[in-house]
């Protein structure tokens, strides 16, 4: 499984792109989602997107909008430590997991979000 990682926190995008490498997942990171989306404009393919909710330039909400309309089949979690600062509505049905997480919570989400049946709601 493929994941595309994007975190503008340094500390964190190491720390999650470790702990998805040691668990057998390959890994490609992201500071910010305009590098995000200049890797998926190379057609990489990839099966889940985690995101950064918060980070400066575009979020990660406009860029699972942007993943949705040209690869409906990637799944995406969303991270964030704002969640109190968050529109429901610009996350409702979407996966999320809080900051700061564990190892077992980060890999019990991943797990999660990849077994669950696909469907195509919208982000």
């Amino acid at each position: 499984m493929k994941i595309l990682l994007v975190d503008d926190d340094a500390d964190v995008l190491e720390y999650t792109a470790q702990v998805l490498e040691d668990a057998g997942y390959a890994v490609r990171a992201a500071a910010r989602a305009d590098e995000a989306e200049t890797i998926l404009g190379t057609g990489e393919p990839f099966d889940l997107l985690i995101t950064d909710i918060v980070m400066p330039g575009r979020n990660g909400v406009e860029l699972a909008r942007a993943l949705n309309r040209t690869r409906p089949e990637v799944k995406v979690l969303f991270t964030t430590g704002y969640t109190r600062h968050i529109a429901p509505d610009l996350l409702a049905d979407s996966e999320i997991l809080d900051k700061p997480y564990q190892r077992a919570a980060l890999l019990h989400a991943v797990r999660h979000v990849l077994g669950a049946k696909a469907t195509s709601a919208p982000v």
